[in-house]
């Protein structure tokens, strides 16, 4: 990047020795420091220092650039890494009127919308960018998630499945893997809903392939074979899950309570021993009035 820099500044000295200082070189020069100005911002907000990235957005939207929209949509997503979703919502709003066939400033939008639990409205800017172009998987990505927030599942899943067919194009690449096992995983809670427990099994068995350690997956999982009545299966999957050293209490309290459950059959004793480390590790009144209620609940 520096020496781009270089050669441009080097081609800039050069017409100012040549032609001397006139109104066009003066144009040359602003365009490279404006140039330069656009990638320490965009590299302020790689590097997650967003309110750097805020202040440099701003000092860029004060001079004559174009393609205006762009600065507004990343200005919009700093403000997202400070979790301030209203500013967000305000810079991402602005970049749609400057430009309202850019996608990612609707899916921008939606994604401030989502946040501030406005999940209608989220819903409509994200079918916004897919009408723009509905070859991007992250917006249908972002879709079945606000779906399944609407709890309209079946139109959930349907949008997961469109996002993967589109990741699956390139399967290899990193970012793919990733938001694959992020779709199948929601396709995969969006059965579950549906009481489609096999199918809920597959989804997350798939997941587990792009992301093996993903804990969603794998908690999504045990939950599949326990409502399949898979019940050896389901201990084993949140016994393992329980070994892991990055659970906080109310992951660790949801794991305990579906062993529990699962070890009714089997072995009340130990059952019962999950369900009071259920009442020490959870603040959730559903979660604790489970675990009271204990191997009855079955």
């Amino acid at each position: 990047m520096k020496s781009n820099f270089s050669r441009l500044a080097k081609i800039v000295i050069c017409l100012l020795v040549i032609g001397g200082i006139t109104g066009a070189s003066f144009y040359l020069i602003a365009k490279y420091f404006q140039l330069q100005q656009l990638y320490q911002a965009k590299d302020l907000l790689t590097q997650k220092k967003y309110a750097a990235a805020i202040t440099a957005y701003d000092q860029l939207l004060q001079t004559d650039i174009s393609k205006s929209h762009l600065l507004w949509i990343n200005r919009g997503f700093a403000w997202s890494g400070l979790k301030q979703y209203d500013k967000m919502l305000q810079s991402c709003s602005v970049a749609t009127v400057i430009e309202p066939n850019a996608p990612m400033g609707w899916n921008c939008r939606g994604e401030a919308l989502y946040h501030l639990d406005r999940l209608e409205a989220a819903r409509q800017a994200f079918e916004q960018a897919i009408a723009i172009n509905a070859q991007e998987p992250t917006f249908w990505l972002n879709q079945s998630q606000v779906l399944a927030r609407l709890q309209r599942h079946s139109q959930a899943i349907a949008a997961s499945e469109q996002a993967i067919g589109l990741l699956l194009k390139s399967p290899h690449n990193p970012t793919n893997r990733h938001n694959l096992a992020i779709a199948l995983t929601q396709k995969g809670q969006s059965w579950l809903k549906l009481n489609q427990n096999q199918k809920a099994l597959s989804a997350f068995e798939q997941s587990l392939v792009y992301l093996p350690a993903d804990l969603s997956a794998l908690q999504g999982q045990g939950i599949a074979q326990y409502k399949l009545g898979h019940y050896n299966e389901a201990i084993t999957a949140f016994t393992k899950i329980l070994q892991r050293k990055d659970l906080s209490s109310e992951q660790q309290a949801i794991n305990w309570l579906y062993t529990g459950i699962s070890l009714c059959d089997s072995d009340p004793t130990a059952a019962q021993q999950a369900f009071k480390r259920v009442l020490n590790l959870t603040t959730d009144l559903q979660a604790k009035a489970i675990a009271k209620a204990g191997c009855g609940i079955r």
